[in-house]
């Protein structure tokens, strides 16, 4: 569990033990799932393909790369009892230096698709945030909780606004 979903829990404990009884009734909380949110969205599906399309692009790539180097594998074994020491030696080096380029090419590959999935939740949950808390003002609501990231795992008698939080979301953003 983070830092921070542990924080927001103790303060919310916290206010629950220093509120009185009567201002606790009139406390008022409320949950969003912003995974399920942005799985609803039009923008979120939209971005998620483009996104499965980058990725099955660089693993093509890769594939592309593990072949040369399994036909430059099996040709320096086939050759291997013909070639010269120092032809040998060569053939050796330049197949170690593709194996170095083809998991150097497969690490970036992972890095680039990780910072581009991560930017892409970080400008989507700035933008899920911006409607949940408008919701939360207009509701009302004393506590808006992530449910996912709140560490939230049993929530009853509180109000979900996902459902409300997709709806405006898509009324706003429109797909790029």
């Amino acid at each position: 569990m983070s830092r921070s979903a542990l924080f927001r829990m103790f303060a919310v404990f916290c206010l629950m033990l220093v509120a009185p009884a009567t201002a606790l009734a009139e406390f008022k909380v409320a949950v969003v799932d912003f995974q399920e949110a942005l799985t609803q969205i039009d923008e979120g599906t939209t971005a998620m393909a483009r996104l499965e399309g980058v990725r099955d692009e660089k693993m093509r790539n890769i594939e592309g790369m593990r072949q040369e180097l399994t036909a430059m594998q099996a040709e320096l074994r086939n050759q291997a009892s013909i070639l010269s020491e120092a032809a040998l030696a060569t053939k050796q080096e330049q197949f170690m230096n593709a194996q170095a380029q083809f998991q150097q090419a497969a690490m970036q590959a992972e890095q680039d698709l990780q910072n581009s999935y991560l930017a892409m939740m970080e400008e989507f949950f700035g933008k899920l945030s911006a409607v949940a808390e408008e919701i939360g003002k207009e509701r009302a609501y004393n506590l808006v909780l992530e449910a996912t990231e709140s560490g939230v795992v049993f929530h009853q008698g509180v109000d979900d606004i996902t459902d409300e939080l997709v709806k405006r979301y898509n009324t706003r953003h429109t797909i790029k």
